[in-house]
């Protein structure tokens, strides 16, 4: 009884997290730019967060059951292993990815227990980590080209064109995280029916009062973002997370979305781009993931 409701504790202290440190990241660029206020980017932010995580939760119940035995005190130990690099990672303004470390830390629970590892199943989400940010900035290189070379006939029908759309791809974004990211966490925690209430109150509260910096680090020092730039970005690190969640997949949006936001950046021929950010954030999704799997061992 005693660590089913640490699983919950620890299970909504991460959602807000997640939530605080991610909505910036979904809606930072409709309230950075007045699109919408900031109450009005915080709705469309915990819409998109729940709805995902109810919809589409249930995608990644396989892979947590395969990465983790099913005993509450070992799924306690992984989520306060992940809880402790992230808020390391949070607090140090590092855009580190949750999942990697939860999934690190899972292997290396269940090879310290000699539990049977599904090794097809970790060697693709491997893979996966591995080719979503190559496919991220290839994609954002070459749609944003295309931005540049168009020449809108009529460019204040453009603009409210892309508000809109960029309303739509934030919600999208957001919806994705949701049932990504805060739908791994549920399932690794194991909480079903009204339980899950539990990890909206979470959502609501991570959205509301952990979210104050409204642009994140990734933005701001790469480049200044534009709406075709923000719309690029998010379009394409938000497909790639709904196709890797259809296939049960855990992919961070913070791994697509910095990729993106990368190869966005570099589809200007004259402009000069910060790398230090970027390669501080791919040294982060090597070493999450190994910090993990290391504290995973020593369970």
């Amino acid at each position: 009884m005693y660590y089913n409701i640490l699983v919950i504790l620890l299970s909504v202290l991460l959602t807000a997290l997640v939530a605080g440190n991610n909505l910036s990241a979904a809606v930072g660029t409709l309230i950075g730019s007045r699109i919408l206020s900031r109450t009005g980017g915080v709705i469309i932010g915990i819409a998109g967060f729940a709805l995902g995580l109810l919809l589409q939760g249930g995608s990644l119940h396989g892979t947590a059951e395969s990465l983790l035995p099913r005993s509450d005190p070992l799924i306690a130990y992984a989520l306060t292993v992940a809880l402790i690099i992230f808020g390391l990672a949070t607090y140090f303004r590092v855009p580190l990815s949750l999942i990697m470390a939860l999934v690190g830390t899972s292997v290396g629970i269940s090879l310290r227990l000699g539990y049977s590892i599904n090794v097809p199943l970790v060697l693709l989400i491997v893979g996966t980590w591995v080719l979503a940010p190559l496919l991220s900035i290839s994609l954002a290189f070459a749609m944003n080209r295309q931005f540049i070379g168009s020449q809108p006939k009529d460019v204040w029908r453009f603009a409210l064109s892309m508000k809109l759309a960029l309303i739509a791809v934030s919600f999208v974004t957001a919806f994705t995280l949701g049932a990504n990211t805060l739908g791994f966490i549920e399932q690794v925690s194991g909480l079903k029916g009204f339980s899950v209430l539990y990890l909206m109150v979470g959502i609501a509260l991570g959205s509301i009062f952990l979210s104050r910096g409204v642009i994140k680090r990734v933005g701001q020092e790469m480049y200044l973002m534009r709406y075709t730039n923000a719309f690029t970005s998010l379009l394409v690190s938000s497909a790639l997370v709904e196709g890797a969640t259809i296939f049960g997949i855990p992919l961070s949006n913070t791994q697509t979305l910095t990729s993106s936001v990368f190869g966005t950046g570099l589809s200007y021929r004259n402009k000069l781009m910060e790398t230090k950010p970027f390669l501080i954030t791919v040294a982060t999704w090597i070493i999450s993931p190994l910090a993990g799997l290391l504290l995973g061992l020593l369970v």
